[in-house]
This record gives C-alpha cells, sequence and structure tokens, in this order.
C-alpha cells in the first residue's frame, strides 16, 4: 500500500488528527509532561496490542487503531501517573479489545474500558488534560487551537458517517444541562472535554451503531445516562465515560 493509500485509511487520518492535538499541548504544559505521557501511552498501547496478536495468531501488522487508543489515552490520563500507572491503564484497554468480546466483537470502547477500569484501580481519576484547556476564546490562538480539537469530525461524523450518534448525543446533553442547572447549550456545545468525548470516544466506528436511527439512540441514550448521574447515591470514577460503556453494551446487539 503507497503511502497516500495509507493516509486515505479513516484511522490513519484520526491518528494525523491526535498527534496534532497533543502537539499543541506543548503550547500549554511542560515540553517533558507532555512528551512523557504521549510517548508511554502510545508506546504501551501499541506495544501489548502487536504483543497479543503475534501469541495469538503469529502475526505482524499495523497497529492503527492501537494509535489511536494510545493518543486518546495520552490526552485523557493523569499526566502525572507513574510509568506502571500508565501501562497498567493501556493494557486493560487492549485486553478489552481482545478477550472481552460477544461473538468475536468487543463490546466496549477500548480506551474508555482502559480508563475506567485502570483509575479505578489506581485509584487515580481521568484527567482530560491534553483536550480540556482549549476553551473557545476570541483570540487568534484560542480559535486555531478550538478548531483544532473539532477536527476529528471529519473522519468520525463523515468518513465514518456517525455524524448521528454525535448530533444526538450534542443535542440530548445539552437540553438536559439546561433543564437541571440551567447551564447554557453554548457553553456546553463549546466545552472542549464534551467536545472531544463526542467527536472522538463516543462514535468509535466497532462500538457504535451503523445505521442513522440507532445512532440517534445511541447518542440520546448515553447522554441522558451522562445527566441522571448526578442523582446517583454513589461516586462515578468519570461524569461521561461509564457512560459511553454502558452504551456501549446496551446497543451492541443493534449495531
Amino acid at each position: 500500500m503507497s503511502l497516500l493509500q495509507q493516509f486515505r485509511i479513516p484511522k490513519v487520518q484520526l491518528v494525523l488528527i491526535l498527534l496534532l492535538v497533543a502537539l499543541s499541548a506543548f503550547l500549554h504544559y511542560p515540553l517533558l509532561t507532555v512528551a512523557r505521557i504521549t510517548i508511554l501511552s502510545v508506546l504501551f498501547t501499541v506495544g501489548s496490542d502487536l504483543l497479543l496478536v503475534y501469541l495469538r495468531k503469529h502475526t505482524l501488522f499495523v497497529p492503527h487503531a492501537a494509535m489511536v487508543t494510545g493518543l486518546i489515552l495520552g490526552l485523557t490520563i493523569n499526566p502525572h501517573l507513574s510509568w506502571y500507572g500508565i501501562l497498567l491503564i493501556s493494557i486493560i484497554a487492549v485486553v478489552s479489545k481482545h478477550f472481552v468480546q460477544i461473538s468475536r466483537r468487543h463490546i466496549f470502547n477500548p480506551a474508555a474500558f482502559g480508563l475506567i477500569v485502570g483509575n479505578v484501580l489506581l485509584n487515580d481519576s481521568v484527567s482530560w488534560w491534553g483536550v480540556s484547556f482549549q476553551v473557545l476564546k476570541l483570540t487568534p490562538l484560542n480559535i486555531v487551537l478550538f478548531l483544532l480539537l473539532l477536527l476529528p469530525i471529519l473522519v468520525s461524523g463523515i468518513r465514518m458517517k456517525r455524524i448521528g450518534s454525535i448530533s444526538s448525543f450534542l443535542l440530548t446533553f445539552s437540553i438536559l444541562l439546561f433543564l437541571q442547572h440551567q447551564t447554557s447549550p453554548l457553553t456546553i456545545l463549546t466545552d472542549p472535554t464534551v467536545l472531544f468525548f463526542a467527536l472522538t470516544m463516543l462514535p468509535e466506528p466497532m462500538t457504535s451503531p451503523i445505521t442513522l436511527q440507532r445512532q440517534i439512540l445511541y447518542g440520546g441514550f448515553v447522554a441522558i445516562a451522562a445527566t441522571v448521574f448526578f442523582y446517583l447515591p454513589f461516586d462515578v470514577p468519570d461524569g461521561l465515560l461509564p457512560f459511553l460503556l454502558l452504551g456501549n453494551l446496551a446497543f451492541f446487539k443493534f449495531r
């Protein structure tokens, strides 16, 4: 496959976009902090995926999906987590794809599964550090950073045709939070963490519905579940990711 053909693969395009997002973090955080968490997350995730596939099938491949997972982990793991904590989360994410399956199809978004299970075991929390500073402000740099965070929709929404899940989640989530807390829908729709979740993690093609009708139901379901968590009598590890996993499970048979 030629280099040009490689660039046409949606997951390769998403890898490049997430790399740009990670590189933009150098403008906001110390160089070594960004480099360390990004490199270790990608290295551990890709290495785990390659090893498991080789042990199971005795073959090597280009792990595009693991690169995407590693970059997502790098942008959301606590950047000060120990190297073995990063390794644990990365391994859990990859193992979930290979072994938490039904009919040889994995159930959960690997990055979300690794973050939730790993952080529970480590008694830590999801940070979203690399995708929380791109707040929309009327300055040239902030506008560029915000637009960069929107780029995944070109892959997840257009190339992978998951615009139904994205729009349904954002619309439902913003309306419900307005009704619950009088939070402006514009605030929700420009929140960088919510946007990264909705554009990159929610519409992951292997764990989200294909048909438009089911996408709309899926996005709405996750949004409703995420707003209900405010009323739960117990704490949850994160305000979005556990409900993504719940949506993955609920819609597994309807993809």
